[in-house]
């Protein structure tokens, strides 16, 4: 078994939640053929981000940057928008790896917030009222939510 690093505190915990969850959404889509990559599971659904594969991780990706950015502003930090383009799966991964090193550069040094310095971050989001915590559960649980309709898709091919 290799022997794994994690992050000190409550943040640390967290991101190496988010990042093993990252691992398992990757691990799905990294052998796809481009066919299925871009391939129409769900013609009916009237969410067009979950149409296809490509929909989802481009999604997952944007959202990503969403949560990272909304994690910035409970820091006091300004949002950044990064530019990136996904048409394969490769691409996906990488943009999904560069989310990952995106949010941990953003809570670099608050690894180790005290329960109370956590609750001083909650505000109103666009998803209600957040903390970091929260908004580190809610890009968590995103991932994984995603990673099995993708899951789902591929074994009704």
């Amino acid at each position: 078994m290799t022997k794994k690093t994690y992050r000190t505190g409550a943040i640390g915990a967290l991101m190496d939640e988010y990042e093993r969850a990252a691992v398992d959404f990757k691990s799905v889509i990294e052998k796809l053929s481009q066919d299925n990559f871009v391939k129409i599971y769900d013609p009916n659904t009237f969410d067009e981000d979950c149409r296809s594969i490509i929909t989802i991780t481009k999604h997952v990706v944007a959202a990503g940057y969403r949560y990272g950015n909304q994690i910035r502003i409970f820091l006091g930090l300004v949002p950044i928008i990064p530019e990136y383009k996904i048409e394969t799966s490769r691409d996906a991964i990488r943009a999904l790896d560069k989310v990952l090193i995106f949010t941990a550069n953003t809570i670099e040094g608050h690894w180790n917030m005290t329960d109370d310095q956590i609750i001083a971050t909650r505000q109103e989001t666009k998803w209600g009222l957040y903390d970091i915590e929260m908004m580190f559960e809610h890009a968590i649980v995103h991932l994984l939510r995603h990673r099995r309709q993708i899951e789902k898709f591929l074994i009704s091919d």
